[in-house]
């Protein structure tokens, strides 16, 4: 991984913008960034139409101890489902 830059938690990792509001998408976890989804700068639409495969922002790879503090904090499908009802 020499090329591979290291990013905090709170590090941003890109900006995406819908009509005139836009939001920072953060890493939520401190690693090392292997790759960015370039596809979403000819294909945006792919963040709404296939967010769990083609549709990711980057590939980040974690140290394994902080990889297990930071997956305890994650939401589950379930969880993630019922948050963005609310919203």
């Amino acid at each position: 991984m020499q090329n591979a830059h290291f990013l905090e938690a709170n590090s941003a990792l890109c900006k995406v913008v819908s009509n005139d509001t836009y939001y920072i998408v953060r890493c939520c976890v401190k690693g090392s960034l292997l790759e960015v989804n370039e596809r979403l700068i000819k294909e945006p639409e792919l963040l709404n139409t296939s967010g769990s495969s083609e549709g990711y922002v980057a590939i980040m790879m974690p140290k394994p101890e902080d990889w297990l503090k930071a997956k305890s904090s994650f939401l589950s499908r379930e969880e993630y489902k019922k948050q963005r009802s609310l919203c």
